[in-house]
């Protein structure tokens, strides 16, 4: 005892007694003393009111009442232990300053656990600046965005602490931010992101290129990455293959942007690759590209990803995203009558059976509904399943597909601005010697496919230009499109080339052409015995004979490669007699390239010697 107090009494004196600080100082009226909790809270205190006793009296009269004892006290230094409290209670106010800025009804439901499998966040708007916060959880502890008031992330970092909550977390980086007196109120995380990513969308329609969306949040769909981080990726790799090629200053990347299936929740698979648009302006083929960028795979988050090079000066990101879009629309409202069909099955399988006699045709009247906008009915009927079955599984299910069939309602197809009423489409075929440079041999256009197909096996196989093949004039009223575009070549279908192209994938002209030159080419291929099919073909070619128009080529003169459509099956033979001829014609040809207002990477004529 004697040696925890000093030879002369001071006014103020501190000490740490089991669990606890205990705090004295002198007064006029005798001594006042308070007790502390470890983190420096204050606990209990008072005032001893007698003067005349010395300190050590004092103290040993006020511990015993506590049930304490001088015995378990060490001495600590009073201005330290007085410096700690005073900080504990700044904590404490700021504390209940974000208790009352961010309450904890934002955070109410958060499951950290399953959030680290699903990439779910929270998201919190200030209301006074406008601008957003983020906070996902991660396997290290949480990632967290923030966000002006028009939605561009202006910073992002790391909280590397798994073990606390997701609130302290989110009021630990307020703090660390020094934003966190600063009013804030709870936002849907669905909601936010589809705002961020519709903003994305928008900022692109407006003529805003950016090199990527700019999304940093993690997403369950890309397996924890975010669409920022794929599309630097995506860039990255092909900056490295032009280099590999030696293009690195004649093809310039302009930007990229994830799309497909994995850009919508609803309707990717475990399976399903990663699509990835790759825009960019200079001198390579897109079909060059596209192999070289997926020769050797990559993949990534262990999802294969899928390159599709576009070059600007034949679709912008722009257009292509635009057409992306909608056929992903369409897509993610027949999943959804599908999944309607399919509840309404298993919900009531005998009513079903009763008043429904084809799937098929039920999926397709529901589609035929939405997009009419004519769901009421089906929003009714969700709403009573929701209220009033007893099967948990049934309610969740109910309320999962009305938000899906609201979320729907928004879509792009929805509020998109109607366009000019097309004139009907309309398809023609063509079939040329050398399908490369069309100005070499003979050349046919305005036919019908079984027309096609007739000159086609009539051209001899050993023709000096090679290269025959059937191609299609597709005439929709689209600028960009309606023109000519390979089909076939030396009996081979490049169905994958086409739909690289989503135009030509949604047109039901095309791919029905597809599908009847692929059935044609296998039933050819088919047949045993290949002579006897030879004859048939040069009979029908006899009894059908196609008129033949020669046309000479003096020296020093240049022919028209685009001359006016005429009867069906009208003919344009040009005979190559000498290299200086074609050179002509290929100069004229040249030059009359770099006159049209715009050039389609696959019309015909863009000749290079």
């Amino acid at each position: 005892m004697e040696e925890l107090m000093p030879e002369i009494e001071p006014d103020e004196l501190a000490y740490k007694i089991d669990d606890k600080y205990f705090a004295i100082q002198r007064t006029e009226e005798g001594y006042d003393y308070t007790f502390y909790a470890l983190d420096y809270d204050e606990i209990d205190g008072g005032a001893y009111d007698n003067p005349d006793i010395s300190m050590r009296q004092a103290m040993e009269d006020i511990l015993e009442d506590e049930d304490m004892s001088l015995e378990n006290a060490v001495p600590v230094d009073y201005e330290d232990l007085m410096a700690e409290v005073e900080e504990a209670g700044e904590r404490q106010m700021r504390l209940a300053q974000l208790l009352k800025n961010c309450p904890p009804s934002i955070f109410e439901d958060y499951d950290r656990e399953r959030a680290v499998d699903t990439c779910e966040g929270i998201a919190m708007q200030f209301t006074k600046s406008k601008g957003y916060l983020t906070v996902q959880a991660t396997e290290e502890g949480y990632f967290y965005i923030f966000y002006d008031s028009d939605l561009h992330e202006i910073h992002s970092n790391d909280y590397d602490d798994p073990k606390v909550s997701v609130q302290k977390a989110t009021y630990e980086i307020l703090k660390s931010e020094r934003m966190d007196d600063m009013e804030c109120i709870k936002v849907d995380y669905k909601e936010f992101e589809a705002m961020t990513i519709q903003h994305s969308k928008d900022l692109l329609q407006a003529g805003e290129l950016r090199a990527t969306s700019e999304i940093g949040r993690d997403e369950v769909a890309l397996n924890g990455l975010s669409r920022a981080e794929v599309k630097r990726g995506v860039l990255y790799h092909a900056q490295g293959i032009l280099e590999e090629m030696g293009l690195e200053n004649e093809v310039e990347l302009l930007a990229a942007r994830v799309h497909g299936s994995r850009s919508r929740e609803e309707l990717y698979r475990n399976d399903s690759d990663l699509d990835v648009v790759l825009s960019y302006r200079g001198n390579i083929r897109e079909d060059s590209f596209f192999n070289e960028l997926n020769a050797h795979g990559i993949a990534m988050a262990g999802i294969k990803v899928d390159i599709n090079p576009i070059a600007e000066e034949r679709i912008t990101l722009a257009e292509y995203m635009k057409e992306s879009d909608a056929y992903l629309d369409q897509q993610e409202i027949k999943k959804l009558a599908a999944d309607l069909d399919n509840f309404s099955y298993e919900y009531d399988t005998y009513e079903y059976k009763d008043t429904v006699e084809n799937r098929e045709e039920q999926v397709e009247k529901i589609t035929e509904d939405i997009l009419n906008q004519k769901t009421g009915y089906l929003k009714d009927w969700l709403v009573e399943v929701s209220e009033e079955s007893d099967i948990d599984s049934d309610v969740i299910t109910a309320r999962s597909l009305l938000s899906r069939l609201e979320n729907a309602e928004t879509l792009s197809i929805f509020t998109r601005q109607p366009e000019q009423e097309q004139p009907e489409a309309t398809i023609t075929f063509y079939v040329a010697e050398c399908m490369e440079f069309p100005v070499m041999g003979e050349y046919h256009n305005n036919l019908t496919l079984e027309e096609a197909i007739k000159i086609y096996e009539s051209i001899p196989a050993d023709r000096l230009h090679g290269g025959k093949g059937i191609g299609f004039d597709l005439q929709d009223g689209d600028k960009d499109y309606s023109g000519e575009y390979e089909l076939m070549c030396w009996d081979r279908v490049d169905r994958e080339l086409i739909d690289m192209i989503p135009h030509y994938k949604e047109s039901p002209l095309v791919q029905k052409a597809i599908n009847d030159m692929e059935k044609y080419l296998n039933e050819k291929h088919g047949k045993v015995q290949e002579a006897e099919q030879t004859v048939e073909v040069k009979q029908e070619v006899s009894e059908a004979p196609v008129k033949k128009e020669s046309v000479s080529v003096e020296p020093n003169q240049t022919q028209k490669k685009e001359p006016v459509k005429g009867e069906k099956g009208e003919l344009k033979k040009s005979v190559l007699q000498s290299l200086k001829e074609f050179q002509a014609r290929a100069k004229a040809q040249e030059q009359k390239n770099k006159e049209a207002e715009k050039t389609k990477a696959h019309k015909k004529g863009d000749v290079e010697l």
